[in-house]
C-alpha cells in the first residue's frame, strides 16, 4: 500500500514538474523569438519549425501503426488546420509589433472569453460568475491595448503594425478556443495526440512556405543553429511536456499552468535590452492571471456539479 501511495507521489510530482518546466520553456522561447524576428519576416520560423514539428510527430504516429478513420475526422482535422493558423500564425506575426507579455496574455485571457460567447453561441446557460470574469478579462485585456496605444508598454512605441499585432493576437485568442474545440473532436474519434500533432500544422507550413519562399533557404542556412534550438527547446519539448503534465495531473492543474505562462514570459523579457520596465503591462497580466484562475476554478466547480 505504502508503495503505491509512494509511486502516486512521485507520478504526481513528475506531472507538476513537467507543467512548470513547459510553461518556462514556453515564456523563454517567446521572449527569445520576438528578439531575433525584429529584423525578418514573422512567418520565417513558423515554416521551418512546425514542418520540423509535424515530421517528428509523424515518426512518431508512424511506429504506433494506428489507422485514423478519415471519413469522420477530414473535416474536424480541416478546421483545426484553420484554427491552428489563427492561432501560432497570429500568434509569431503579433510577437514582431507587441512585447511578448502582453501577446501572451491576450492569447490567454481572451481564450476564456471567446470560449464564453462560444457558449452563449449554443444557447447554454452561463453562470453570473463567467459573466463576471468575462467583464473582468476584457476589462484587463483593455488596458494592456491601451498600454500599447500610449506608448506605456515595454516597446514605448507605436504605428500602424501594432494595430495589426494587437489584430491578431485577438485571432490568436480565438484560434486557440478552436483548436481546442476541434482537437477534442479528434480524439474522441480515437486520435492520439501524436497523431493530431503530426497532422494539424498544415496550413501554418503551406502558408509560411509560400511568404518566404524567395527568401527562406537563405535564411535557413545563414540561421539554422538557433531555428534548430528554439524548435527543440521551445516547440518540441514544450510540447512533450504539457503531455506529460496532462497524463499525469487533473485537468485542473493543467489549466492553471498555462494561466502563468504570460507571468513568466513578463519576467523573462526584462533580460531583453530591447523592451523596457512597463507597470501597466504587469498589473495587466496579473489581472487576467487572477482571472484566468477564477475561470478555472469556475469551470471545475461547474463540473463537479454537473
Amino acid at each position: 500500500m505504502d508503495t503505491i501511495i509512494v509511486h502516486k507521489r512521485n507520478v504526481y510530482i513528475v506531472g507538476v514538474g513537467s507543467l512548470l518546466l513547459s510553461a518556462i520553456l514556453t515564456s523563454v522561447s517567446q521572449v527569445y523569438y520576438s528578439n531575433r524576428v525584429q529584423a525578418v519576416h514573422p512567418f520565417l520560423f513558423t515554416g521551418i519549425s512546425f514542418f520540423i514539428t509535424t515530421i517528428f510527430f509523424q515518426l512518431i504516429t508512424s511506429r504506433k501503426k494506428i489507422a485514423p478513420n478519415w471519413r469522420t475526422a477530414r473535416l474536424p482535422l480541416l478546421k483545426l488546420n484553420a484554427a491552428s493558423i489563427l492561432a501560432f500564425m497570429g500568434f509569431y506575426f503579433a510577437l514582431k509589433y507587441i512585447e511578448p507579455a502582453i501577446v501572451s496574455s491576450l492569447e490567454m485571457g481572451l481564450g476564456p472569453l471567446f470560449a464564453l460567447m462560444l457558449v452563449i453561441q449554443q444557447k447554454k446557460h452561463v453562470l453570473k460568475a463567467q459573466w463576471g470574469i468575462a467583464f473582468g478579462i476584457f476589462a484587463a485585456s483593455l488596458l494592456l491595448i491601451v498600454a500599447i496605444f500610449t506608448g506605456k508598454s515595454a516597446v514605448q512605441s507605436w504605428d500602424q503594425s501594432s494595430i495589426l499585432g494587437v489584430g491578431a493576437s485577438i485571432l490568436c485568442g480565438l484560434g486557440a478556443v478552436f483548436c481546442t474545440v476541434y482537437s477534442k473532436q479528434l480524439s474522441q474519434l480515437g486520435w492520439t495526440s501524436s497523431m493530431i500533432l503530426s497532422k494539424r500544422f498544415y496550413g501554418i507550413i503551406g502558408l509560411s512556405f509560400i511568404a518566404t519562399y524567395d527568401v527562406l533557404f537563405t535564411y535557413l542556412f545563414e540561421n539554422i543553429g538557433w531555428i534548430l534550438l528554439l524548435t527543440v527547446m521551445g516547440v518540441l519539448i514544450p510540447m512533450y511536456l504539457l503531455q506529460k503534465g496532462i497524463q499525469y495531473c487533473e485537468v485542473f492543474l493543467v489549466m492553471m499552468s498555462l494561466c502563468f505562462i504570460p507571468v513568466f514570459t513578463f519576467f523573462f523579457q526584462l533580460f531583453d535590452p530591447r523592451l523596457q520596465w512597463s507597470t501597466i503591462t504587469l498589473i495587466g497580466v496579473l489581472l487576467l492571471l487572477v482571472f484566468g484562475i477564477l475561470s478555472v476554478i469556475v469551470e471545475q466547480k461547474n463540473q463537479n456539479a454537473a
